[in-house]
């Protein structure tokens, strides 16, 4: 019980900290200009330079929203570091774990709403055709895709650790996922040997599986992509995790407690 309300204390109290206290209109600017913005630039991008039809890039990016959490979870457990907050997290006899983790929680439901609103304007500005759509399966793959973002942004956040800074490590990640996701290019356009770089990544299965969803596809065909998705994101967490602890038991082995 004690380690739950950790988990939920930590991510409220990261959740409020990351943004600095934003007024609400800034806070709202941010939540609709970042998916506007990336749709509306992938979109044209598409429309005029790629070889598919719109829905394609529409669903693709609309997903790929759920990547804007990565870079407050990345932040937020940097910041610990910048801050010089990390000696007392280190130091805190509170499970880990529950710290760990709790600091992604109210982000992985803020990029559900990002993914919410971003196909809300792919809807009403740029027509995605949503009749056919099992709303089911793709409100699973959004949550999937949103997970597992999430969970990179882990992973960055301990890397940051060592490299100190976490925005270049997300700004990174980023123009991989766009890139190598398939949400703005096919998978079979990209070279051979980039395919175990996206399969890899914890959100290409949940793009395929979004699309087709979207375009009337029963429940039970996108299940294998989302359960694969979500087991690659589990073990993207754990990485993020052991990492973590790889670096917490090194400082306590320095007896610096500033990390390594």
């Amino acid at each position: 019980m004690q380690s739950l309300r950790i988990f939920f204390v930590s991510s409220a109290f990261t959740y409020r900290a990351l943004f600095h206290w934003l007024n609400p209109s800034a806070y709202i600017f941010q939540r609709i200009g970042f998916p506007l913005l990336q749709l509306t630039f992938f979109v044209f991008l598409g429309s005029f330079g790629g070889a598919r039809p719109l829905g394609f890039y529409l669903v693709g990016n609309a997903l790929l929203v759920a990547c804007r959490p990565m870079f407050s979870i990345a932040r937020a457990i940097a910041e610990e570091r910048e801050q010089g907050t990390l000696p007392y997290v280190l130091a805190s006899p509170a499970n880990s774990v529950a710290l760990f983790f709790g600091r992604s929680a109210y982000h992985v439901i803020d990029g559900l709403l990002d993914v919410v609103i971003a196909f809300g304007v792919a809807t009403f500005l740029f027509g995605l055709d949503l009749s056919r759509a099992d709303w089911a399966g793709l409100a699973l793959a959004v949550v999937v895709a949103t997970f597992g973002a999430s969970t990179i942004g882990m992973v960055m956040g301990g890397a940051a650790y060592l490299v100190l800074d976490a925005t270049f490590l997300a700004n990174g990640a980023m123009f991989a996922l766009l890139l190598l996701s398939g949400a703005n290019v096919p998978l079979e356009d990209l070279p051979a040997w980039t395919a175990p770089l996206y399969w890899a990544l914890p959100i290409t299965r949940s793009v395929e599986a979004s699309r087709a969803y979207v375009a009337g596809a029963d429940f039970a065909s996108g299940l294998p992509l989302l359960v694969g998705d979500a087991l690659i994101g589990t073990a993207w967490a754990l990485a993020g995790l052991f990492l973590f602890r790889w670096i917490e038991d090194q400082a306590r082995r320095r007896g610096t407690l500033e990390g390594v």
